[in-house]
């Protein structure tokens, strides 16, 4: 009887543990003006980066935009625009790795100007 019990205890433990405490927390999400500020810095950051000619640093400046664009979140129509704008982060960043500055940075102030829009689609 003792043995079982010892069993019944060590699985319960081993259950117990396997819970983590990753699993009951809560992910602290951003406010969308926040994450437009923090995407606007990114993008601005890549167009200050177009003089250096750099297609390297470029194209990772507007990697880190597009991933910060994607914790942008509200409804349909506000992820359809979103995405739209993030296509324009995309191209941006192809433009760059071919080495096309003005057309990266033609396609970096449209997507300010898209970020910047994205509020009234809330």
């Amino acid at each position: 009887m003792s043995f079982k019990k010892i069993i019944v205890a060590s699985v319960m433990l081993v259950s117990m543990l396997s819970i983590s405490g990753a699993t009951y927390a809560k992910e602290a999400h951003k406010s969308i003006p926040d994450i437009l500020k923090d995407v606007d810095g990114k993008v601005q950051a890549a167009i200050n980066a177009i003089p250096a000619a750099d297609s390297q640093e470029i194209g990772t400046l507007i990697k880190a935009a597009s991933e910060s664009a994607s914790e942008l979140s509200a409804n349909y129509k506000f992820e359809f625009e979103r995405d739209k704008v993030v296509l324009k982060l995309k191209k941006a960043r192809e433009l760059a790795k071919k080495s096309d500055f003005s057309g990266a940075e033609q396609e970096l102030k449209a997507a300010k100007e898209g970020f910047a829009n994205l509020p009234k689609f809330q």
